[in-house]
């Protein structure tokens, strides 16, 4: 993961729909970070990889539900 002294930025683009309208919330070395839906914002790589991270999970989570309910 990212350090407090690593300055990289990356650009993301969070999906936007019905349920799917709020901000995404991501705390990084004890600062708060309001990610938009819906638009290109540049964030800390390590917000970036937090955010990867979890719809990573979500995505394995949902193929385990999946198989298991076949």
């Amino acid at each position: 993961m990212a350090t407090k002294t690593d300055n990289a930025k990356k650009t993301i683009r969070l999906f936007q729909g019905k349920g799917y309208e709020a901000p995404v919330q991501v705390w990084l070395n004890g600062v708060r970070y309001s990610v938009p839906r819906g638009k290109e914002v540049e964030v800390p790589a390590g917000v970036a990889e937090i955010i990867e991270h979890s719809q990573q999970q979500k995505n394995e989570e949902m193929l385990y539900l999946s198989k298991e309910n076949n």
